[in-house]
């Protein structure tokens, strides 16, 4: 059940057996049957087993009637044990698959829905009326994952601080990053690496990637032996893996656990994974690291 203080009257607290087809945050294809606890109007929440990510897609499909949709995961609701719930999203918003009336949302509960977002990325600000799923999610974790158009990637948003005018905020725009200070670089013993090369016009060349690469601009947390956790800027993902920078010099071969996104105070799902790719970037003072997802 949803947890105290989300609206309740546009959803309906029901299990339905269903079979959820898709991949995990390792990139291992699943099928797996199992159940909704709540129906939406706009999607469902669903129990699972499995690791999953905000925005990816998934098949469900109803096995009391074989009725199906593509949904999209909107996040995290909560785990108990070795299960996690989510809510899901249909991503045709004309699917009915419940074949249910739903009650529509009062004005209050409408009013209560739209709320002034920022990008923690670029801070530009958004007032957005999220659906009942978004909602839930947003109350859970205190944040959401949503597309930003100035940043042109997939972003982690937080209610904004109220403007102390009390008039409506305007965009903003990202200042630009500032200088690196001369803090030090917390390192590893040595290893071999790849230097920042000269930019230099390249050619168009064949995308050989198992998985394809989506450009992302959200925090990631990085647990390891050797130094702990490390809150680090995730610049793309993909089924397989993700790239990020970092100050700290981790090694090759490296075994870590990654949660992504990451949002400190926040329920946050760490699988396993290696860095199997470093390289240094001088003028930064910083790492770009590639991590692939390790089998549980």
């Amino acid at each position: 059940m949803p947890p105290e203080g989300m609206r309740r009257s546009s959803r309906i607290p029901r299990e339905i057996a269903i079979l959820l087809v898709g991949s995990d945050v390792e990139g291992k294809v699943f099928s797996e049957q199992t159940k909704t606890v709540l129906l939406s109007r706009h999607g469902a929440g669903i129990v699972s087993q499995y690791a999953l990510s905000a925005e990816q897609e998934l098949i469900l499909r109803r096995l009391d009637t074989d009725k199906e949709a593509e949904v999209r995961v909107v996040g995290n609701l909560g785990a108990h044990g070795k299960s996690y719930t989510y809510g899901v999203a249909f991503v045709n918003p004309e699917t009915d698959l419940w074949d249910s009336k739903f009650p529509s949302m009062t004005e209050s509960e409408r009013e209560a829905s739209r709320v002034l977002l920022q990008c923690s990325s670029c801070k530009a600000r958004e007032t957005v009326e999220q659906s009942d799923l978004e909602s839930d999610v947003y109350l859970v974790n205190e944040g959401i994952v949503r597309t930003c158009k100035s940043c042109g990637s997939s972003t982690y948003w937080r209610r904004a601080v109220d403007d102390a005018s009390g008039e409506p905020v305007p965009v903003e725009i990202a200042p630009p990053e500032a200088q690196e200070t001369g803090e030090p670089v917390e390192a590893l013993p040595a290893v071999p690496l790849e230097t920042e090369a000269p930019v230099q016009p390249a050619a168009r060349i064949e995308n050989k990637r198992k998985h394809i690469r989506t450009k992302v601009n959200f925090k990631a947390c990085i647990r390891s032996s050797a130094f702990g956790e490390d809150i680090v800027a995730c610049e793309d993902m993909s089924r397989g893996g993700l790239r990020f920078k970092s100050r700290k010099e981790y090694i090759v071969k490296t075994e870590v656990e990654v949660a992504v996104p990451y949002s400190p105070g926040t329920q946050s799902i760490f699988v396993r994974a290696q860095i199997i790719h470093v390289r240094e970037l001088k003028q930064e003072r910083r790492f770009r690291y590639g991590i692939c997802y390790t089998k549980s």
